[in-house]
């Protein structure tokens, strides 16, 4: 446990003037954002980390020197994460009447996701290393670099995955919805938790808080069950 403690302080101590890079091209993304009416082609992450890249790359700085001089932030993603437990907890009433349904979409669509990201890289001929990379592509940041860690990828290149994922999930998320006939809130929430993570849950909470509070029950428990069954998984495409 001190040592763990100990850990997470080096990480927070070791933030650097690249924090408020990050916080102002998030700013400049959400200015954007906001004045475009929140579309979603518009994210703040889209706008946002090419701003904060060409200045890394008009400055020489790589993925390694970022990530370390964001540490702060980088701690962050983790207690942000448990926060959204706040707006769950107004939910836990009405879990039990969905259990099942709410049981099998996780496990079902967390377990799809990764089978199917991971046989259209095995098709298009990608190196092991990549293939490692992708494989936690649908779920939120901090566990997808624990568990990408895990199985020897590359940080950079998960990183970069989990973004588009979540992007590209936003965007057509609302179409998808409509031709499926899926007008419930909990149940377009619990979708964009599962597939979109941090990202669709941040779109969720646009729609409403029981929105919101069923895409953190989606990109919860789907982190959960993809850091078991990944290693397992992966280990079957690698034969």
């Amino acid at each position: 446990m001190i040592s763990l403690l100990q850990q997470q302080w080096l990480q927070i101590i070791s933030s650097s003037w690249l924090v408020g890079l990050s916080i102002a091209g998030f700013a400049v993304g959400l200015w954007v954002y906001r004045r475009g009416g929140g579309n979603a082609l518009l994210h703040p992450l889209l706008i946002g980390a090419p701003i904060i890249a060409g200045i890394l790359y008009m400055n020489g700085l790589g993925f390694e020197v970022y990530y370390e001089g964001n540490g702060g932030l980088s701690w962050l993603l983790g207690p942000t994460t448990v926060a959204l437990a706040v707006p769950l907890s107004q939910q836990l009433r009405k879990l039990p009447a969905v259990l099942g349904t709410l049981s099998v979409t996780v496990l079902m669509g967390g377990f799809v996701a990764s089978v199917l990201a991971l046989s259209l890289a095995v098709l298009l001929g990608t190196s092991e290393p990549v293939l490692l990379s992708i494989a936690a592509k649908s779920v939120t940041t901090p566990i997808a670099m624990g568990i990408t860690q895990q199985l020897g990828g590359l940080l950079t290149l998960i990183t970069m995955v989990v973004l588009l994922t979540g992007i590209i999930g936003i965007i057509v998320a609302q179409a998808i919805f409509r031709l499926t006939g899926i007008v419930d809130e909990r149940w377009q929430g619990l979708i964009l938790g599962i597939a979109c993570h941090a990202i669709g849950t941040a779109k969720a909470f646009e729609k409403s808080q029981r929105c919101g509070a069923f895409s953190t029950i989606g990109m919860g428990l789907n982190g959960i069950w993809s850091s078991a069954f990944l290693p397992s998984l992966i280990g079957l495409f690698l034969a």
